[in-house]
């Protein structure tokens, strides 16, 4: 692994930054909007609908290593958990382009790792350890300030009409 320089990573940087939250939204609005909304519509627990989307979110980033491949699993889960708990999107869309803004953001300062074909489906089991920290300290945070601001589950409330 070789420093690209100064000027090479800021422009990787900037294009990462610019590019990295539109293809993260993209992701959560087919994964966790879409597919997770068109499974909920024949069940009566939204968090059931969160279990078909894990592996074809795992398997849409390609089959890499089995740790990889069950880290993307745990990512895509952890998503869906917060999307069903918060109502919305956001928290899901935020976990997804600060995981990637990290990874990416560290590839522009390596000589090539931009260009590279390896996805997360390739990751190390010492990487996964790291990543699923950082997924659930993510999750437990946006949790706790849902809950302290009284977002309630989806399907939940005095209606009982979800959001």
């Amino acid at each position: 692994m070789r420093w690209v320089g100064l000027p090479d990573f800021l422009v990787g940087l900037a294009m990462v930054c610019a590019l990295v939250p539109f293809q993260a939204a993209a992701e959560e609005y087919v994964f966790r909007g879409w597919l997770t909304q068109a499974v909920g519509a024949w069940l009566r627990s939204p968090w059931l609908a969160i279990l078909p989307q894990a592996p074809l979110f795992a398997a849409a980033h390609g089959w890499g290593t089995p740790w990889g491949f069950a880290d993307l699993m745990v990512f895509a889960l952890v998503a869906g958990v917060l999307t069903a708990r918060t109502g919305g999107l956001e928290a899901a869309i935020g976990l997804h382009v600060l995981n990637n803004l990290l990874a990416m953001g560290v590839s522009a300062a390596i000589v090539g790792a931009l260009a590279s074909e390896e996805t997360a489906a390739d990751m190390d089991w010492m990487s996964v350890c790291v990543d699923v920290v950082m997924l659930c300290a993510y999750a437990a945070l946006v949790l706790r300030v849902a809950g302290r601001r009284g977002i309630e589950a989806v399907g939940t409330g005095a209606s009982g009409a979800g959001r």
